[in-house]
């Protein structure tokens, strides 16, 4: 079951006593044992009636203890296992086959939830899926595109402002939240939109703001590079690299992000040749199609063969940067120059 699954049953009422929430997003988990415990723990007695367990050290028999003990002075007990250890390794605890049966029981005296964070949902074992099925399990997965954007929305309108419907798709573009690769989640997002939301000094969120804030300098620096670069601008291409060298020192760092925004060109015109649209591109690749539109745009401007050969120039130039066989400033300005005054 999903995160709108929990939703709906804990508004009729039918959730059950033993509950496991697994899955991508913690922010979606942490917001719901915060509705639990404020439904069933009164605000002056949590310290008492809810009982937070280690799932690294505790074992099956004393948290079935604690799910079988009376609250003090609440409706019900809150009991929370975070991390419980067979739920994610091959460990070896004498009641956990005991706790599966536990699970599938009413409880009455207490609300016991297992919680597996984010960074274990991979390695779900055997057992953490025998759990999911005795107790009622949920899948906290990355939201769906329109969750998502009423999300953000509902954020942005929060904080007094408003924004396109074309500006928050951007948003959700540049923030990379649906990258395979990426590590970006609600918690982030929704620290991110914070400061959007405070950093906005007129009404609306638009796309300068959005790239001000979620696009690092060494990304926007990659960038407005490679543009240079396409245009056949040696001058701004220059410009581009003196201003890594002296505010940022992020040569080394600029050149692993160019060397991947051209492997992403390269990828596109191959892509494009198969038939492929921009939004299936940047799926197949695993690749933030904010970042994809950017490269994409820009491998119009190359063939398959310059592109690969300054690929190659690239990787040379990472190599050598790292043995020291040639000063990091003074290859990425040569680089900036030669890759401009021929395409």
């Amino acid at each position: 079951m999903s995160y709108k699954d929990f939703v709906n049953d804990f508004r009729k009422g039918i959730t059950r006593d033993v509950l496991f929430f697994y899955g991508a997003e913690d922010y979606l988990m942490e917001w719901s044992l915060d509705q639990i415990i404020a439904k069933y723990v009164d605000e002056e007695w949590r310290s008492l009636d809810v009982k937070y367990l280690d799932g690294n050290t505790v074992n099956a028999y004393e948290i079935m203890g604690e799910a079988r003990a009376f609250s003090m002075f609440s409706e019900k007990r809150v009991v929370i296992v975070r991390n419980y250890l067979p739920l994610y390794k091959k460990a070896g605890d004498p009641g956990s086959e005991e706790l599966l049966d536990f699970a599938g029981e009413k409880q009455g005296t207490s609300v016991l939830v297992f919680v597996l964070e984010s960074r274990y949902s991979d390695d779900l074992t055997s057992y953490g899926k025998k759990l999911a099925k005795a107790a009622s399990g949920y899948e906290f997965a990355r939201l769906e595109k329109a969750d998502l954007r009423s999300f953000i929305n509902k954020r942005i309108h929060n904080g007094g402002k408003i924004i396109s419907r074309r500006d928050l798709d951007f948003l959700i573009d540049a923030s990379g939240y649906y990258n395979k690769e990426s590590g970006y989640d609600l918690t982030r997002l929704d620290a991110d939109l914070a400061k959007i939301v405070k950093a906005c000094e007129d009404d609306t969120v638009d796309a300068l703001i959005i790239e001000d804030l979620l696009i690092g300098d060494n990304d926007r620096f990659a960038f407005n590079l490679v543009d240079a670069v396409v245009s056949g601008n040696r001058s701004k291409a220059l410009e581009i690299a003196e201003t890594i060298i002296r505010e940022e020192d992020g040569a080394i760092a600029v050149t692993a992000l160019l060397i991947k925004q051209f492997e992403i060109m390269y990828d596109a015109l191959e892509l494009e040749r198969e038939g492929y649209s921009i939004a299936q591109m940047a799926k197949k690749t695993g690749v933030n199609e904010y970042r994809f539109k950017r490269a994409y745009q820009a491998a119009g401007a190359y063939s398959l063969s310059r592109l690969k050969e300054l690929l190659i120039h690239l990787y040379n130039i990472e190599r050598d940067m790292k043995r020291g066989d040639i000063d990091k400033d003074v290859a990425l300005e040569l680089f900036s120059i030669t890759a401009a005054s021929r395409r």
